[in-house]
């Protein structure tokens, strides 16, 4: 069996976002799909290691910002290559806005977002899957 050909599968990329105790956090992630369109739910798969991860599960709602090809690496190195356990990551960040379920929506380099609250978790190991459903969506550009 050869377990490169995992890597042929193709997703999207999005910066998912928490927010809990005051606190705002978002990471970079390529597992959220939509599972059913009535009711509209979407899955997010997301490290326990993450601090986004610990956010959600205390809180239940997160929202996804799809990033569209025009994202600056920028975007990726913000979100991605630093935890938010040690930095805030929108202390000084502008290219936002609050969604109506608290979290942040990026609304820089992304074409849309979808805000869900959690109905179902399934512990997958090093991963938690969030079954979650929709209330709220927005096409950006």
């Amino acid at each position: 069996m050869d377990k490169n050909t995992m890597y042929k599968l193709s997703y999207g990329l999005f910066v998912v976002t928490a927010s809990s105790e005051g606190k705002d956090n978002g990471c970079i992630t390529n597992t959220a799909i939509q599972v059913t369109s009535d009711p509209n739910r979407i899955s997010l798969a997301v490290n326990k290691s993450n601090y986004t991860h610990d956010m959600i599960i205390d809180t239940g709602v997160f929202t996804v910002s799809i990033i569209s090809e025009q994202a600056s690496f920028d975007l990726f190195k913000h979100f991605g290559f630093q935890s938010g356990r040690d930095v805030d990551k929108f202390a000084d960040y502008t290219d936002c806005k609050r969604a109506s379920n608290g979290t942040m929506i990026v609304t820089s380099g992304t074409s849309g977002y979808i805000s869900a609250k959690v109905t179902q978790t399934i512990d997958l190991g090093t991963h938690t899957l969030f079954i979650a459903d929709v209330t709220d969506m927005e096409v950006l550009s």
